[in-house]
């Protein structure tokens, strides 16, 4: 079920957001105690340089990350970045402000974890990998999620989903571009 609406979730988004890369991604969503936890992935028509160049510029991510505002590097030591991010969660004409700040750990060529260490979501931890392949390169995401607000209730879950579509079509959308 989850599949199918986040099938239908990104449908809506290729057609509200205009010409896009037509990369097939799949996203599961699914409830574990009072978080979320979300997986997604996409095979890209990109080399994992281009994808790891694409992932790891945390500074360009307002220019292509719907309803992300600002992002700034604001400190880096070794493979540890931290990053601070102002934006919001929008549902319908709803907007719900968005600050967090991210402990980011780069293990390159192909994986980047991050937790969420201070802000307005009570949980977030994400795993990106990248994997190559012959012709491209696989971005697979794992996430778990809580807000912790109370803010949208028992729509949560469709919130911390549909956010999570949007930003990783448009992660994968920018990697494409960027490949060409």
């Amino acid at each position: 079920m989850a599949l199918v609406v986040g099938a239908l979730l990104s449908l809506a988004m290729a057609l509200v957001a205009g010409p896009a890369v037509a990369v097939a991604i799949t996203v599961s969503v699914e409830r574990r105690g009072d978080a979320i936890a979300i997986e997604a992935g996409a095979t890209l028509g990109v080399d994992a340089a281009t994808a790891w160049r694409v992932l790891t510029d945390y500074g360009r991510y307002p220019e292509f990350v719907p309803g992300l505002t600002a992002s700034r590097v604001v400190a880096r030591s070794g493979p540890t970045v931290i990053v601070e991010q102002d934006g919001y969660a929008q549902v319908w004409l709803l907007r719900a402000p968005v600050s967090v700040t991210y402990e980011i750990t780069e293990l390159p060529p192909g994986r980047v974890r991050s937790r969420a260490v201070a802000g307005s979501l009570r949980l977030l931890d994400s795993d990106y990998r990248l994997t190559p392949l012959p012709n491209g390169v696989r971005l697979d995401y794992s996430g778990l999620a809580a807000t912790g607000t109370g803010f949208f209730g028992p729509f949560e879950q469709w919130v911390i989903e549909q956010n999570a579509m949007q930003r990783f079509q448009a992660l994968v959308d920018a990697m494409e571009r960027a490949g060409r």
